[in-house]
């Protein structure tokens, strides 16, 4: 079996709650037949972000005040927010977004874009989200180790909802790369790279943890699709919500504790189709790939076309990859089948842009080009987690330094006289006033999308 999974992945891989003033503002904006971004699918992809608001430029990487990140982000009102300058921001305490109806758009920046970490300080989150209208795109968000801490996040999802989290980097987290909390609700976490979760740090509560993606029970609506998982000990992801749950296309390399994992109860339902879990160097084989803890709640979860050591062929059972229990450290305890009575023979409706899986056999050989931040360009981090997932090859870390620290990102530059994300030269060759910021908000074709999305839009990979 070990020999033909190994042929098998050598041809698919090389080839919060918001307040009542903001309740009130989002009950009386404007709503687009447009998702997020053309691509988007899931349950958060209806939102409207900063669409229609002001361009805010970030100007500098200070870590606060006039043209800073952190300045954007707290301004209040419908804001989209660009890029004119690259490099790494380092944070002196969590950047908070609050107020609703923001994008960030850090592949409007130029050189080798934005990058987040945390300063020696900092023993906080480096990014929160508790607001609700919000669309995230290629940031390169790596924390790193600072203070013992509970909660070094990369991002923390505690409140809001219609949120697109697409196209960035997570790593270098104490507690989870990715964590969703409280009562944040319709969110997608679409084509991010989510790596190396610090193992054996400075967690003050526990020794090894590792973690990829976390969502608790309060968080219902939630779809994780076509994201890369590499290095993380477990939580790849974690979903506990009691509502819909959604994992799809996502690819899964090196866990050691699991894979992917629920908690469930009454109200759980999840889909959980074509997703990819290839072994890395510190694999256990008699670890179940997906594992589910809780309540044996009758009908609850649907599982299909999820490739893993234990169904390699893809004409396996797909319930072979499915545990119960069996989440304990380094014993080699495993838990059991999971029982028939939970599983389901169909699929859940899930959202109203639903996510279209494609066969798990291509989906390596797909994503692997394009997930993650790869706007404007790669770094050398994600170079890397990428070629370890083709080769596999690549450990979990206990420390940044292990492997080369936060690159140097290249400054580069733009010609953007009127500081609208559209650069000069593409304002002109699309009929715009360079010395106009007004235009970016526009919408000169009628299909929903402003311009400065139309712009953007066309920057991505095809």
């Amino acid at each position: 079996m070990k020999d033909l999974f190994t042929s098998l992945f050598a041809v698919i891989v090389l080839g919060g709650s918001i307040g009542a003033a903001a309740d009130a503002e989002l009950n009386t904006m404007p709503r687009h037949v447009a998702k997020a971004f053309p691509g988007a699918q899931g349950f958060g992809t209806q939102t409207v972000g900063g669409r229609g608001g002001t361009v805010i430029a970030v100007e500098n990487l200070n870590d606060s005040g006039p043209g800073s990140l952190r300045a954007a982000i707290e301004t209040k009102g419908p804001r989209f927010v660009v890029f004119s300058v690259a490099g790494t921001i380092e944070l002196q305490t969590s950047l908070k977004i609050k107020s609703p109806r923001i994008t960030i758009a850090g592949h409007s920046a130029p050189g080798g874009g934005i990058a987040l970490k945390n300063s020696d300080t900092n023993t906080g989150p480096s990014l929160i989200v508790s607001a609700s209208e919000v669309i995230i795109r290629h940031l390169r968000v790596r924390p790193g180790l600072s203070a013992p801490s509970t909660s070094i996040d990369a991002i923390s999802i505690l409140g809001g909802k219609n949120i697109v989290i697409a196209n960035n980097s997570f790593s270098w987290a104490v507690d989870e790369n990715v964590n969703l909390w409280f009562d944040a609700s319709d969110v997608t976490i679409q084509n991010n790279i989510i790596s190396e979760g610090i193992w054996e740090g400075n967690h003050t509560q526990r020794g090894r943890h590792s973690k990829g993606l976390l969502s608790g029970a309060k968080n219902v609506n939630v779809s994780v699709h076509h994201n890369l998982f590499a290095h993380n000990d477990d939580r790849n992801p974690r979903l506990n919500g009691l509502g819909k749950n959604e994992i799809v296309n996502n690819v899964i390399y090196n866990y050691y504790q699991v894979g992917a994992c629920f908690t469930i109860a009454e109200g759980f339902q999840a889909n959980l189709i074509g997703n990819v879990f290839i072994p890395g160097t510190q694999h256990r084989a008699h670890r179940y790939p997906i594992v589910v803890g809780g309540e044996l709640v009758d009908n609850v979860l649907y599982v299909k076309d999820n490739l893993s050591p234990r169904r390699a062929s893809g004409t396996e059972d797909d319930w072979a990859n499915v545990g119960f229990n069996g989440v304990i450290d380094d014993e080699e305890y495993n838990g059991s089948l999971l029982d028939q009575a939970v599983r389901s023979n169909t699929p859940f409706d899930m959202s109203a842009n639903p996510v279209t899986p494609e066969p798990a056999k291509t989906l390596a050989a797909n994503l692997l080009p394009t997930v993650g931040a790869t706007l404007p360009k790669r770094d050398r981090v994600d170079v890397r987690i990428v070629d370890d997932v083709r080769n596999r090859t690549g450990a979990m870390i206990n420390d940044p330094a292990e492997v080369g620290g936060w690159p140097s990102l290249e400054p580069g530059n733009v010609s953007d006289r009127d500081k609208d994300g559209m650069p000069d030269a593409w304002e002109v060759q699309h009929g715009l006033n360079p010395n106009d910021s007004a235009d970016a908000m526009q919408d000169r074709d009628g299909d929903g999308y402003v311009n400065l999305e139309q712009y953007l839009e066309g920057l991505q990979p095809k």
